[in-house]
């Protein structure tokens, strides 16, 4: 009798960690989910870029007509193009990202007489890495001004109305990264990169 309630006891053990297993494997895939409008992680590159470097060095090395200050010399110059290849790839990758984001805003006034201010609502960027410009925000419906902050940011959108009634709009803002983060960022990228892949 011991034995069958010690057996049932592994059993359910084993099924609340495959349980805890599946729930973990599901919320880090969630987690890992890439938005439409992020560039994928730098390390996505690696095998390409590691194979290059291979075939790079295996050609390099195998040569028998070169010393070895030669073959360091020209494996510095292989790796210096695959990784300005790289940077070319990366910042392409970069400035073929956007978002567009929306927001809404309505104002109704019960009476006929004076003009009601409702203010402003905003939609902001998706991280600091992005920033939006007046060329790339537009309003559908009512229009009583639209702005954008000094540093891109976020957008908003104004809305009055004279008068009884409603008016409603929406302010729609395209995203884009920041031109002085994908030069950081590709830099860095390049490093890291690299770094791993002449290992």
């Amino acid at each position: 009798m011991n034995k069958q309630i010690f057996n049932s006891k592994i059993i359910i053990m084993e099924k609340l960690l495959m349980t805890t297993f599946f729930t973990v494997s599901i919320w880090s895939s969630a987690q890992g989910i890439q938005k439409e409008y992020e560039v994928k992680p730098y390390m996505f590159y690696l095998s390409e870029y590691k194979s290059y470097y291979e075939m790079v060095y295996s050609q390099v090395e195998s040569n028998p007509d070169l010393s070895l200050a030669e073959k360091l010399k020209r494996l510095n110059e292989e790796i210096s193009k695959l990784k300005n290849k790289f940077r070319k790839v990366r910042k392409t990758e970069f400035e073929s990202k956007s978002t567009e984001l929306s927001v809404s805003h309505s104002c109704t006034k019960e009476n006929s007489g004076g003009i009601k201010d409702c203010g402003y609502k905003y939609v902001s960027a998706p991280s600091p890495a992005f920033y939006t410009t007046k060329e790339w925000i537009s309003v559908e419906g009512d229009n009583k001004g639209a702005v954008v902050s000094g540093d891109g940011s976020s957008a908003g959108l104004k809305m009055t109305i004279a008068g009884k009634g409603t008016n409603t709009g929406v302010l729609y803002a395209v995203y884009k990264y920041r031109p002085n983060y994908i030069e950081v960022t590709v830099k860095e990228d390049t490093d890291k990169l690299f770094d791993k892949v002449i290992q």
